[in-house]
């Protein structure tokens, strides 16, 4: 069997989504979350422009380093941008 070299690590299934899946996948994550407990639009909107133009994005919709879908990160209020070098969002968080 000749070895995969494209894909995710684990399943070797292409990691690119498409925007309909990807709003289908943050339609699951927020669709029993609490007002408080969604980022406000203006600091959501802010956190997806830095994480759109951090170098540590891959495929356009995750962070390397720590696996999520930063559409769904980006719109938890409890979330926080796990980059090991300090959190990239922190002027977007008191906006």
């Amino acid at each position: 069997m000749p070895a995969i070299t494209h894909g995710c690590k684990g399943c070797n299934r292409s990691p690119q989504l498409s925007e309909e899946k990807i709003e289908v996948l943050v339609a699951i994550a927020i669709q029993h979350k609490q007002p408080h407990e969604l980022t406000p639009e203006p600091i959501q909107q802010a956190r997806m422009n830095t994480c759109l133009s951090c170098p540590s994005l891959q495929y356009g919709t995750t962070c390397k380093h720590c696996g999520c879908l930063v559409h769904i990160r980006t719109r938890l209020a409890a979330s926080y941008c796990p980059s090991p070098y300090g959190s990239q969002w922190e002027k977007e968080d008191v906006l």
